[in-house]
């Protein structure tokens, strides 16, 4: 293992990372080559390399080396976590990744990403969230990824989530979320139960804001240090001329006296290259605005936290 003293973990919503194969079993065919966002191979390569100097930028100044784990949303299958690993800027470090195919009806999937030189891998496995229509009938959206793993010399357990968004309005979204923390909440009591002296990290794209009354149950269990910063206007994503901090990292309060790993500060990772040049507001250099191709990241900043190792 590399002698560091800082180590950094990261979540990053890639913004409807297709490959360009038309699956027949999701709704993909939008981002194909004869689909209406004209998803071709030079843009899918465009993307990935795009992605990875990010991914190999985050954290680096006070690390000296990208994350040694970086949770991902809006990834539709291990070909474009592959294509994402390969690239120059990543593949010196080594990463492993994990993955699995959730029932999300679009293939919008979370995956993990780790440094294998850094983090040995204990065990992993996914929990379904299922919802309900408005007839009470029962579907799965993008699945809970847990991950068990060492790093620094000790365990860690995490989850990786992707909530239901917001467009089918605040009161139908809101029900939808409520499963994902309830869901959410019942594998940390369990993890509890298992390990009472756990470290818990929670990550995702969580389609709220970290001061919505919805987190509260999970802060019993977990702090939010994205809910300091959002007091600031800070965000990772911006709507309709609105910062939100919808990408958050929480963590157990055990992570402030750990005997391996202290955490050290929560950020926003938006340098000017994640920018969006052509306005003076600082929005995210997205792929596309609406239907138009713009050849950017994401429409998300990533984030990130800053661990101190002993």
């Amino acid at each position: 293992m590399p002698e560091l003293n800082l180590v950094s973990i990261a979540f990053y919503n890639l913004e409807n990372f297709f490959d360009t194969v038309d699956d027949p079993n999701t709704d993909d065919d939008a981002f194909t080559p004869k689909g209406i966002m004209h998803w071709v191979r030079k843009r899918f390569e465009n993307k990935a390399k795009k992605i990875a100097k990010s991914i190999s930028k985050i954290g680096f100044k006070e690390t000296h080396t990208p994350p040694a784990l970086i949770g991902l949303a809006e990834v539709e299958n291990k070909r474009v976590i592959q294509a994402i690993v390969k690239q120059r800027y990543l593949r010196k470090y080594h990463y492993g990744y994990i993955h699995f195919e959730s029932a999300d009806k679009r293939g919008m999937d979370v995956a993990l990403l780790y440094q294998k030189t850094l983090v040995d891998i204990k065990e992993h496995k996914v929990y379904p969230v299922v919802l309900y229509n408005n007839q009470g009938e029962a579907y799965k959206t993008r699945d809970i990824l847990y991950v068990k793993a060492k790093l620094a010399g000790q365990i860690i357990h995490l989850y990786i989530n992707h909530w239901p968004s917001r467009r089918e309005g605040g009161f139908e979204s809101n029900i939808k979320r409520y499963q994902a923390v309830m869901t959410l909440e019942k594998i940390i009591d369990y993890t509890y139960y298992e390990e009472p002296e756990s470290i818990i990290i929670v990550m995702g794209d969580f389609n709220t804001d970290p001061d919505d009354p919805l987190l509260k149950n999970l802060y019993k269990h977990l702090f939010n240090p994205a809910q300091d910063i959002y007091k600031h206007h800070i965000g990772s994503l911006n709507h309709r001329h609105h910062w939100h901090l919808f990408d958050q990292i929480m963590f157990s309060h055990n992570l402030f006296n750990s005997a391996h790993l202290k955490f050290r500060k929560f950020e926003v990772f938006a340098p000017d290259f994640l920018k969006n040049k052509a306005n003076t507001k600082n929005l995210p250099y997205r792929t596309y605005q609406g239907r138009h191709y713009t050849g950017g990241y994401s429409d998300h900043f990533p984030v990130y936290v800053l661990l101190a190792l002993n």
